[in-house]
């Protein structure tokens, strides 16, 4: 009973730490691994996103989040790598990918919410113009010695021509919340 136990004990934590580690190509890439280590075994990234995460005043930005993107191709998933403080923090499996500079045509009907920041940019481009905000919820009252819950949202500005109204994407840690009409046209 001891042996199957420890043998049980043993599988669960090989498990663990597989599920911690991912595959790149003949390589194995793990949280906590540096940004050059990873770019080593993976290659460069088909896209790289960078955030301000945390700001104080009077010092401003003094903390940022990295998004690197790999596209493997159809038929395999998109794979996202958040660097937090000069180390991997998180790996996460995105939709399925596109041919490399094929990903389809920018029409804005097809923004919706829940796309990468990646995959707006590979089919869209880069925006017309963009801007960060800080968003604190409604329901975050300040209280004495309090510290508020604020967050960095990105706004992207895109153009789709003289016949169309632009549209505004809002992204929140890489991914479209909203997606409204602007109020002028081109």
């Amino acid at each position: 009973m001891g042996f199957r136990l420890g043998v049980f004990a043993c599988l669960i934590l090989l498990a663990a730490e597989a599920s911690a580690a991912f595959r790149c190509g003949t390589s194995l890439v793990d949280e906590g691994d540096w940004p050059v280590e990873v770019r080593e075994r993976c290659g460069e990234p088909d896209y790289v996103a960078e955030y301000p995460q945390a700001v104080l005043p009077g010092l401003g930005i003094i903390n940022t989040i990295e998004h690197w993107y790999y596209n493997p191709g159809p038929g395999r998933f998109i794979r996202r790598l958040e660097f937090r403080d000069g180390r991997l923090h998180r790996e996460d499996t995105m939709g399925y990918g596109f041919p490399p500079g094929a990903p389809g045509p920018c029409k804005p009907r097809l923004i919706r919410e829940g796309l990468s920041e990646f995959e707006v940019a590979a089919r869209c481009g880069e925006p017309l113009s963009r801007r960060v905000t800080w968003y604190t919820p409604p329901d975050h009252r300040p209280r004495d010695n309090a510290v508020q819950a604020t967050y960095p949202v990105e706004e992207w500005l895109y153009g789709f021509g003289s016949t169309e109204f632009r549209r505004v994407v809002t992204l929140r840690n890489g991914r479209v919340i909203e997606v409204k009409t602007a109020d002028k046209p081109q």
